[in-house]
Order: C-alpha cells, then sequence, then structure tokens
C-alpha cells in the first residue's frame, strides 16, 4: 500500500511535504520524500489522504481500560486512600462481560483520538484474553499483586505462569502493582520472570505522600488498610530487587525523593506521567523539571476512567503545555509517541522498519512548528488511523 498526504510529521523532528509511505506486511518499508518518488512508486493499492497530515499514532504508555466501565462512578475521594476503598467496591460490581465491554469501549475511545499503541495494566485477565481483538497495539501487562501475603503470591504467581501467545499486535508484560502491595519475595520473583522472558515492566510508584509515608514510617491513612511497614522507600525496595532498567517504566512519580530522578536515569527508566489522572485528583504541581534535569525520559499516559475524565492522548498532551508552557511542542510530542513507545519496547516514528502505525490528520499547520504546535495544543480532528497497516474503526 502506498500511504499519501499533503505532508508527514516523521516524527517530533521530520517535516516532509507531498510525501508518502510505502507499506507491506504491516511494516513502513520506504518513506518517499519527493513527489517524483511518489509518482514513479509502485503499489498494489494507493490511498490518497489529500490534505491531510500523517504522522506516527499516539502512544498511550499507561492505561486501566477494564475500569472504563467506571468511568464518572469515584468522584471527590477526600484521601487517596478512600479512593481505593470506592475503587474496590466499584470493581467487586464487574463480571466477565462488564470487563470486556469496559476494553473494548477503552480502545475504541483510543483509537478515536489517534492513539495506536498502548500499555494496558491487566488485573481482571481481560486483556490477556480478547486483547488481540481490541485492534490496537497493546502491550498486556499482568498484574501482580500480593499485599504481603504469602498465599495471595502464590496465586498471583500461577496466573502468569504460563507466557502469553506470541501475536502480532500484542505483547506480553508484568506489572507489580506499586512496592506498597507488593513484598520483597513478589519483586523478586518479578524480577526473575521478566528476565527470562525479556519482558516489559509497569510499577506505580510514588504516586501519592500517603504511600511513601507508610513506605518509610508506617504511618497515615494506608496504616489501615496494609499491614507492618518495611520501613524504607519504594524506590529502594524496587532498586534492591533489581527491577530498575531500561524496560521498567515507573508510573506517576508525583512525590521523589532527594536523588532519585538522577537514580532513574541512570537506570535508564522511563518515567510516565498521567496529566488528566493528576488534574483529576487535583495533585500539587508535577515535578517535571526534576526530572528533565536529570535526564530522565518522560512519556504520557490516560490512567483509567476512574481517574481521569477522558481516554485522549490529545487532552494529555494539552494539559501538559497548559502546566508547563515553557515546554517546546517537540518535546511534549515526543512524550506522547517516541518515549512511550521506548518504554513498552517499540518505535513511533515513521521510518522505514518501523510499524505502520499510522494517523491521519485534519490539520491547517503549513510546517513543523505549526504542525506540532496544533498537535499538542489544538487537539485536531482524526480521519483515519492504521494499525499494523491495517485500517482501524473510528467513530
Amino acid at each position: 500500500m502506498l500511504l499519501c498526504a499533503r505532508a508527514l510529521l516523521l516524527d517530533a523532528r521530520r517535516w516532509v511535504e507531498g510525501g508518502a509511505l510505502l507499506i507491506e506486511g504491516g511494516t513502513i518499508r520506504r518513506v518517499l520524500t519527493t513527489r517524483a518518488e511518489v509518482r514513479r512508486a509502485r503499489a498494489t493499492r494507493r490511498v490518497d489522504c489529500g490534505d491531510a497530515v500523517l504522522t506516527p499514532g499516539l502512544v498511550d504508555a499507561h492505561a486501566h481500560l477494564e475500569l472504563t466501565a467506571l468511568a464518572g462512578r469515584l468522584r471527590d475521594p477526600r484521601t487517596f486512600a478512600d479512593w481505593i476503598r470506592a475503587l474496590v467496591r466499584a470493581r467487586a460490581g464487574l463480571d466477565r462481560r462488564a470487563w470486556q465491554a469496559s476494553l473494548r469501549e477503552g480502545a475504541r475511545r483510543l483509537l478515536a483520538g489517534g492513539t495506536t499503541t498502548v500499555g494496558d495494566i491487566d488485573s481482571s485477565t481481560t486483556a490477556a484474553r480478547v486483547g488481540a481483538r481490541l485492534g490496537l497495539r497493546l502491550v498486556v501487562y499482568r498484574e501482580l499483586l500480593d499485599l504481603w501475603d504469602e498465599r495471595r503470591r502464590a496465586a498471583a504467581l500461577a496466573g502468569v505462569r504460563r507466557a502469553l501467545p506470541v501475536r502480532t499486535r500484542v505483547r506480553e508484560g508484568l506489572a507489580p502493582h506499586a512496592p506498597y502491595t507488593t513484598s520483597d519475595e513478589l519483586l523478586a520473583a518479578a524480577r526473575a520472570l521478566a528476565g527470562r522472558r525479556a519482558l516489559p515492566v509497569a510499577i506505580h510508584w510514588a504516586e501519592t505522600e500517603e504511600e511513601e509515608r507508610w513506605l518509610a514510617h508506617g504511618t497515615g491513612p494506608l496504616a489501615a488498610l496494609l499491614p507492618r511497614s518495611p520501613r524504607r522507600r519504594g524506590l529502594a525496595r524496587l532498586d534492591a530487587a533489581g527491577l530498575l532498567g531500561p524496560r521498567t517504566a515507573l508510573i506517576h512519580g508525583n512525590h521523589p525523593a532527594r536523588g532519585e530522578p538522577e537514580r532513574l536515569a541512570r537506570a535508564g527508566v522511563t518515567l510516565v506521567h498521567c496529566p488528566g489522572s493528576h488534574a483529576f485528583f487535583g495533585r500539587a504541581p508535577f515535578p517535571l523539571e526534576r526530572y528533565r534535569r536529570a535526564g530522565v525520559r518522560v512519556a504520557l499516559g490516560t490512567d483509567s476512567l476512574a481517574s481521569n475524565d477522558e481516554l485522549d492522548m490529545r487532552r494529555e498532551m494539552a494539559l501538559v503545555r497548559r502546566a508547563f508552557p515553557r515546554l517546546a511542542p517537540a518535546e511534549v510530542f515526543a512524550m506522547a509517541t517516541e518515549h512511550g513507545a521506548r518504554a513498552l519496547g517499540g518505535a513511533a516514528l515513521l521510518s522505514p522498519g518501523a510499524p505502520a502505525d499510522v494517523v491521519a490528520w485534519s490539520m491547517r499547520a503549513r510546517g513543523l512548528g505549526q504542525a506540532l504546535e496544533e498537535l499538542t495544543a489544538g487537539q485536531p480532528a482524526v480521519e483515519r488511523v492504521w494499525v499494523a497497516g491495517r485500517a482501524a474503526r473510528t467513530p
């Protein structure tokens, strides 16, 4: 297939007028950069997107699509512990059919906003079973959680003993939930399993002051929900377990201690910020500049509709732009594409050998700077989406 358009935004740095993509077997084989090359190109099918601009698909580096059905049901918690209690109650009312409907609706919303790849936390095993039918490129992070209970630990590990089948658009990952919900033994087992299977890992980390207070001192609202504290900060526990490395994404990171951003940078960890979820809880400003100064790669995610108003990476970029007006649009776009893809073990750019995950946008932009401004702040309309070279259905 030859995919033609008015312009191509190959990545956050490269703009091509009047080019095209030659796609074969779900992969970009060639990027044609002149109109003469486009005229001479041979393909069994030509798709002309007219005045649209083609870009790589957006990457949602952290989502809980199975919670889409909980939209609007967990409003205004007084504390994070209150929100956890409300979430546990709401989840108990979801059956297998509801989990699947949640997943499908979440995928539909992401595709409609130009997202083609998602790192999805799977605590219900629904994504592992039906993820290949969602149309997205998916990393299924299989959640592990034991709350320091040996029997729960055994059950969690039994659930991931068998690897997921290898599929074109679906990869397996592991998600030890968070340092405050996972024992040392479970963290060590997750590290061993991820190493054997070369799996990406996602872990919630330093999301709230409450969890860090409990981990370090055993005090605060979480003390009523959890057993005895390990009296050790979360990042130190993850480091001791050998879970810090280039295949690890740490989610949230709202409360890093002194020296922790530098520790992440040295390990090559990706930090995933979820601006919509941050706004949902009314949290203090995200310490983005600390991570940037330390050299940490920062990606973006939507989290879930249990703690966000939308599943739309366009909105996440716009929220970052509003919170950090001096941040370059190119960096924001990279957070929503390349950085997230690296965390998930893939690529998000229009380049030979890259997956043919492409979005056609309705845009007025007439150059690189205008395009990046419009994409990161203007929330342009999506015309068409392709995942692995196949047209995805969008509303």
